[in-house]
C-alpha cells in the first residue's frame, strides 16, 4: 500500500478531532468526513481508530482512554468494511471486528471492539437486532450496558452517509437516538448532514496528484454515429463504448501491462431494482448486439450480468487480468463496489433525464495499479449516454434510486396518544383530477380552433383519404375541386410541416469535466432516430403533459385521442403521425394545443367540482398521530427535531417562517412539552376540522398545523400565521375555539387557536377574534406554565 501524504494529513486530523469531541461531552457530536471515490476511505477509517486507541492511552489530554465502536452502513456494505478491517488487523490485533452474532452480550461492546451493522437490520422495531428478546439482548440493551455498566463511550462510523437519508435509512434516526454515540463520524464522498462540529476534507486534486484516480472524465469522446445503417442509438452508443474499451486494452498490452479493462453498461434508473419492461428491452438489445456483432456471451465468460434475478460470471471480476470484457448492471450493483480495471461506463438513461451520478461515475475513476501512465488514454474515464440535453447535472445520488421519492417517518415507541374527533370527506368521481373520455372534444375543438378549420371541413376529400399515401412534397398538399378544403390547406401550410422524414436527437459530445457536483453546458451532436425508436420518443413527449391530473391512463389517453385528430385532420397514421408531432418546428403548435386543451378541461373538471363541494357532506372520524406518514422527497427534506412525534421529522421545503420559528420554540421548551405534531395540510389522513367561510356560507375543512401534548397531559391546537396573512384565519380561530369548548375533557384538556410570533412570544386569544392585527387582549404560549 502506497504511503500517502493527504492520507496521512486526514488521518492525524481525524483523531484529533475526535478526541476533541469526546473531551466536549455531551452526545451526537457529528465529524463529517469527506472524500472523493477512489481516495481510499476504508483505509484511512481504519488507520484513524487504531490511531486513536493509542492517542487516546498516552494523551494526557484526553477525558477517556477507552472507546467502544459501532460501524453503520447501507445494503451489504458493512459485510465488506468487516472484511476489510478484519483482515487489516489480523496480525496487529489492534482492533477486533465483530460482528452481532459474535459479541459476547454479557460484556456489551469491550474496549477497541468494531461492532459491524447494517441499517436495514436496525431501522424497524421487529428486527432481530432491536428487539427485546428472552434468549439475547437488543443493541440497545447492549449499547446500554457499554455505556453504563462499563462506562465506554461510543463512537459510531456512518459509511456512505448521504445514504442515511434514503428511504430505507431515514428510520435510522430513531436508532441514533436511542443509542446516542458520544461522537458520530459521518464518511462519503458527497456528506449530507449540516452543521457539523467539525470537519474533515480529502480534497480530488489530492488523490490526482497522488495518481490515485484518473485526471478527468470525457462524455462521449469523438463519437461517431453512423447514419447509414439501421442501428439505433442505442446500439451506435453500444459500438462506441465498446470500441474505446479495445483502445485501451491495446494500450495496456502495449505497456507491457496484464489490466483487461472492463465497460460498465447501466440499464436505465427508477425506483426499482427489478427489471421494468424497458430495462428488459434494453437488456435485450445489449445482449443481441454483443453476441452477434462481436461474439461476447456470458457462455464464453466475456460478459458478466449483475441484475435482479439473473447473476452471471461476478466470481473474480475485480482482479485486473480477468477475462470479462463487458459487465451489464442497474443501480442495484453492491454499493462500494471496488473494480479498478472498469474503465469505460455507457449510462442509458430515461428520456427525461439530465442527469448521472458521482456514484456511477465514480466506478470507473480508480487507477487499477495505483498510479498514471504514460499514455494519456489510461489515465482519463470515458463515459458514453443517450442524454438528450444541452446541459447535463452530475448529482450526489439518483433521486429516484436512493429515495424512491419518498421520505418515511414513524410514531416514537411508547407515545402516548391523543384521540381528537376530526372530518374528512369522500372524494366522489367529479371531484377527481383524472382525464375523462370527454377530454377527446375538447382537444378535437381546440385542434379546429388552432387552425381556424370549418367544421365538417377538413383537408381531404372522402376520395383523397382513400388513396393517400402520405407522400407530400416539402409540405403542399394538392390542390381540391372544394374551396373550403384549400382554404384549409393554405392553413396548415403556413403553420406546420407535414412531410417529415427524420426527427433527430442531440446528444453531448466529447465533454470534459471532473466527477464533482455541477451542471455542465455540452456541445452536442444529431442523430436520427430510427422507426424503432419513434414510439418510445413520443411516448416520453406525451408523458410531459398533463400533469395537472392524475397519472393512471392520462398519457394514454392523451397519445390516442392526439393520433386520432391527427389521422383525421391530416390524413396521416401511427408512425408517420409521431414523427409530425415530434418535429422540432411543429412541436411547439402541438404544445399550445394540448396545453391550452388540458388547461379548459381543468377548469371544466373545477366548475363541476365547485358544485359538488357546495352540497357536500363531511364524515366524522377519531384522528391520531399516524403510526407511519410518508412524505414526497422533492418537496420536503429532514430536519433535526428530537421531540417531534414522528421520526424523523421531515418539513416542507418552503415552510413559512411563522412555522420554522414555532419548531425552533417548541424544541427549546421540550422539556415541559411530551411531543409536538406537524400536520399535514390536505387529505383524509390528515387531522382537520370543519369551519365556514362566511356567515352561513358552504362549510370547509381546516387543517390545523399543530398539535402539541404538554408532559401534564393538556393538548395545545395551534395554527401558526403572520398578522393578516391568511384572510380567512378568523373564521379558522373562531371555529377551533368551538371545536375545543365541544371536545375538552378532564382527561384531555384542549386549547389553542392561531398563534402569531411578537418578538421573542406566541400570542394566541381565548376568545373570538375578527382580525390577527389586534393582540392587545392575547394570551401568551409559555409551556413551562402551560
Amino acid at each position: 500500500m502506497k504511503n500517502l501524504a493527504y492520507q496521512q494529513k486526514a488521518v492525524t486530523e481525524l483523531v484529533d478531532k475526535t478526541i476533541r469531541l469526546l473531551n466536549l461531552g455531551g452526545e451526537r457530536n457529528k465529524l463529517v468526513f469527506e472524500a472523493t471515490t477512489g481516495a481510499g476511505k476504508t483505509v484511512m477509517a481504519c488507520q484513524m481508530l487504531a490511531g486513536l486507541m493509542d492517542e487516546l492511552r498516552e494523551r494526557g489530554d484526553s477525558r477517556y482512554q477507552e472507546v467502544a465502536f459501532i460501524w453503520f452502513a447501507p445494503r451489504k456494505l458493512h459485510l465488506q468494511s468487516y472484511e476489510k478491517l478484519k483482515y487489516a488487523f489480523d496480525e496487529t490485533r489492534t482492533l477486533r471486528p465483530v460482528m452481532f452474532d459474535e459479541l459476547d452480550q454479557n460484556e456489551g461492546i469491550r474496549p477497541g471492539e468494531i461492532l459491524f451493522v447494517n441499517w436495514e437490520s436496525v431501522n424497524k422495531e421487529t428486527n432481530v437486532m432491536v428487539r427485546e428478546g428472552d434468549c439475547s439482548l437488543s443493541l440497545y440493551e447492549i449499547t446500554d450496558r457499554t455505556k453504563e455498566e462499563f462506562g465506554l463511550p461510543i463512537v459510531a462510523i456512518i459509511d456512505e452517509e448521504h445514504m442515511f437519508w434514503s428511504k430505507t435509512a431515514d428510520k435510522s434516526a430513531a436508532v441514533l437516538d436511542k443509542i446516542n454515540p458520544a461522537v458520530e463520524i459521518r464518511i462519503s464522498a458527497t456528506p449530507k448532514t449540516s452543521n457539523p462540529k467539525e470537519k474533515v476534507t480529502v480534497y480530488r486534486q489530492d488523490v490526482i496528484a497522488a495518481e490515485m484516480i484518473k485526471k478527468e472524465v470525457v462524455l462521449n469522446p469523438e463519437i461517431e454515429l453512423n447514419f447509414s445503417d439501421e442501428l439505433e442509438l442505442n446500439a451506435n452508443l453500444i459500438k462506441a463504448a465498446l470500441e474505446k474499451r479495445n483502445q485501451i486494452a491495446e494500450a495496456y498490452k502495449a505497456l507491457g501491462s496484464n489490466i483487461n479493462p472492463l465497460l460498465l453498461i447501466q440499464l436505465p434508473n427508477d425506483t426499482k431494482e427489478t427489471m421494468t419492461a424497458d430495462d428488459t428491452a434494453i437488456a435485450e438489445q445489449v445482449k443481441q448486439y454483443l453476441e452477434v456483432m462481436n461474439g461476447i456471451t456470458t457462455a464464453n465468460h466475456r460478459l458478466a450480468i449483475w441484475l435482479s434475478g439473473e447473476k452471471e460470471n461476478l466470481t473474480d471480476l475485480e482482479k485486473p487480468d480477468n477475462m470479462t470484457e463487458v459487465l451489464l448492471f442497474k443501480e442495484a450493483i453492491a454499493l462500494g463496489w471496488d473494480c479498478p480495471r472498469a474503465a469505460v461506463l455507457l449510462i442509458f438513461r430515461k428520456l427525461q433525464s439530465d442527469q448521472f451520478t458521482i456514484q456511477t461515475v465514480g466506478r470507473i475513476m480508480r487507477m487499477p495499479e495505483q498510479k498514471h501512465y504514460p499514455k494519456e488514454l489510461l489515465n482519463i474515464g470515458y463515459v458514453f449516454t443517450d442524454i438528450a440535453k444541452d446541459k447535463i447535472q452530475i448529482v450526489t445520488a439518483d433521486a429516484g434510486y436512493i429515495l424512491n421519492n419518498t421520505l418515511t417517518a414513524h410514531r416514537r415507541e411508547k407515545l402516548t396518544n391523543v384521540c381528537l374527533p376530526a372530518s374528512y370527506s369522500e372524494r366522489p368521481n367529479v371531484e377527481r383530477n383524472y382525464l375523462g373520455p370527454d377530454f377527446k372534444k375538447v382537444l378535437y375543438d381546440e385542434a379546429t380552433h388552432f387552425w381556424n378549420f370549418e367544421h365538417g371541413a377538413m383537408l381531404f376529400s372522402l376520395e383523397e383519404l382513400a388513396k393517400l399515401d402520405n407522400d407530400y412534397e416539402e409540405g403542399n398538399l394538392p390542390d381540391s375541386d372544394e374551396l373550403q378544403i384549400n382554404e384549409n390547406r393554405k392553413r396548415v401550410a403556413n403553420s406546420l410541416r407535414l412531410d417529415v422524414k427524420n426527427i433527430n436527437v442531440e446528444i453531448p459530445q466529447d465533454v470534459h469535466f471532473q466527477n464533482e457536483e455541477q451542471t455542465i453546458s455540452v456541445d452536442t451532436i444529431k442523430y436520427a432516430r430510427k422507426a424503432t425508436e419513434i414510439d418510445r420518443v413520443f411516448m416520453a413527449y406525451i408523458s410531459t403533459k398533463g400533469h395537472q391530473f392524475e397519472s393512471k391512463g392520462r398519457a394514454d389517453k392523451i397519445a390516442s385521442y392526439l393520433l386520432e385528430i391527427i389521422a383525421d385532420f391530416f390524413g396521416i397514421f401511427d408512425t408517420d403521425a409521431k414523427k409530425v408531432v415530434l418535429y422540432h418546428q411543429n412541436r411547439p403548435k402541438f404544445d399550445r394545443i394540448i396545453d391550452s386543451a388540458l388547461e379548459k378541461y381543468l377548469r371544466k373538471r373545477n366548475a363541476a367540482k365547485k358544485i359538488s363541494e357546495a352540497s357536500r357532506e363531511f364524515k366524522k372520524y377519531n384522528w391520531e398521530v399516524p403510526e407511519e406518514r410518508i412524505y414526497d422527497s422533492e418537496n420536503n427534506h429532514i430536519e433535526e427535531a428530537g421531540n417531534h412525534a414522528l421520526i424523523p421529522f421531515v418539513q416542507l421545503n418552503h415552510a413559512s417562517n411563522p412555522e420554522k420559528n414555532f419548531v425552533a420554540y417548541l424544541e427549546e421548551n421540550k422539556e415541559y412539552i411530551d411531543w409536538w405534531y406537524k400536520n399535514g395540510d390536505k387529505g383524509k389522513q390528515h387531522y382537520a376540522i370543519e369551519y365556514s367561510q362566511s356567515e352561513g356560507g358552504a362549510k370547509s375543512l381546516f387543517y390545523v398545523d399543530f398539535v402539541v401534548r404538554m408532559k401534564n397531559g393538556h393538548v395545545y391546537l395551534f395554527d401558526t400565521k403572520s398578522a393578516d396573512s391568511d384572510l380567512l384565519a378568523p373564521e379558522k380561530h373562531n371555529a377551533l375555539l368551538e371545536y375545543i369548548k365541544d371536545n375538552s375533557t378532564a382527561e384531555t384538556p384542549l386549547a389553542g387557536g392561531v398563534i402569531i410570533q411578537k418578538d421573542a412570544n406566541w400570542l394566541y386569544s381565548p376568545l373570538p377574534i375578527e382580525n390577527t392585527t389586534d393582540t392587545l387582549n392575547w394570551n401568551c404560549f409559555y409551556p413551562q406554565n402551560a
